[in-house]
């Protein structure tokens, strides 16, 4: 029988649980994998593929002599409406019999039900990973808007107020009311905190001044708030005069800028000057990497042979593997994430098209 609470909070992969995860095991261990909708008629479509897979769940834990009541706390969600209107593009629910989490995923991820004595992890490597992952923020004196990128798509970010326009965050006041603003905060990629104070007089410059740093204030709270304890660099698309009133008034963090007027771009355009910018500006030690694995693989301490791998993994030899793309279903990858996230090895993700292998791996022996 299931202990499991039924708490139906939805939330992302946290930076190092994947690690956590990696070292749970249990007998059984359920993971439920499913593409979702964020709004519209799909979402209950997904409600629909939901319980045929919680349905295959079933079967699957009777067919290995286990009690199918594992599976308790997660039978209501099926009449849960509210839970599937707030969906990102996929979800991980990963059950034993003693806890149970709601992942989402910012990534679709195919239709996936297993039963097993650990988590099958490969598809989450992509959420859990800010490997080549970045968020954008693009801000004007009217807008401003976050997004996540994985490297290879961009998506908006929803937090309690953005994404905003200025008369949202900045409500009109009287004219005599104080005006200067003064921020007191401790943030830089932590969730930070401000106060904000107004003091002054009349209307013009000042109360415009006053204003524009209270919407860059509270922009700033959020940007703080959302990108916390992610790892994931900040880049900022703005005109170097928001940029710089910006970066100067809340003290956050900036990675790399693109500067320009980011309302005048398509999605495309943002895209592809965000990556360009990220390149050039943040860098990328990838290239090193593959260098330092040709060397280990000529003094026979890497591979790029997925037998060699796996063997080498199941002995806690490997100090750093490589994955390439996204390969979704393979079991033993899955086997070899796990176990090299258990004995303290180090995985990295690399978009697609970087190289042609899909795995790789350099060896601590």
């Amino acid at each position: 029988m299931s202990t499991a609470s039924q708490d139906f909070s939805l939330r992302p992969l946290m930076r190092d649980e994947l690690k956590q995860l990696a070292e749970i095991s249990g007998d059984p261990c359920v993971t439920i994998l499913m593409p979702t909708h964020r709004s519209g008629p799909e979402t209950q479509q997904d409600i629909i593929r939901f319980k045929n897979l919680v349905g295959k769940a079933g079967q699957k834990l009777k067919d290995s002599g286990h009690d199918r009541s594992i599976l308790d706390p997660i039978e209501s969600l099926s009449t849960n409406s509210s839970f599937w209107q707030h969906q990102g593009e996929g979800l991980a629910v990963l059950l034993t019999k003693d806890d149970v989490r709601f992942i989402e995923l910012k990534h679709q991820v195919d239709e996936r039900v297993v039963v097993d004595d650990s988590f099958f992890l490969l598809p989450l490597l992509r959420s859990g990973s800010s490997d080549g992952g970045f968020f954008v923020l693009t801000l004007t004196w009217d807008e401003a808007k976050l997004f996540a990128s994985d490297g290879e798509t961009i998506e908006m970010v929803e937090t309690e107020a953005l994404p905003a326009k200025f008369h949202d965050l900045v409500l009109p006041r009287d004219p005599e009311e104080s005006l200067q603003n003064t921020s007191h905060r401790s943030v830089g990629n932590t969730a930070g905190t401000s106060t904000a104070m107004f003091h002054g007089h009349g209307e013009g410059e000042d109360k415009i001044e006053a204003d524009r740093d209270q919407y860059l204030s509270l922009v700033g709270d959020q940007v703080a708030g959302a990108i916390y304890n992610t790892g994931a660099p900040l880049v900022v698309v703005a005109t170097k005069e928001v940029s710089g009133h910006f970066e100067s008034t809340t003290g956050l963090s900036i990675d790399a800028k693109v500067e320009g007027s980011p309302s005048h771009w398509s999605d495309d355009t943002l895209h592809q000057r965000v990556i360009e910018a990220v390149k050039n500006q943040i860098g990328s030690d990838d290239a090193k990497l593959f260098e330092r694995l040709g060397a280990a693989i000529a003094n026979s301490k890497g591979s790029r042979d997925m037998a060699e791998i796996r063997d080498a993994g199941q002995k806690g030899r490997i100090e750093l593997l490589m994955i390439c793309g996204s390969p979704e279903n393979s079991n033993d990858l899955n086997t070899v994430l796990r176990e090299t996230l258990r004995r303290g090895g180090e995985v990295r993700r690399f978009d697609g098209n970087q190289r042609e292998e899909k795995v790789a791996a350099i060896f601590r022996f």
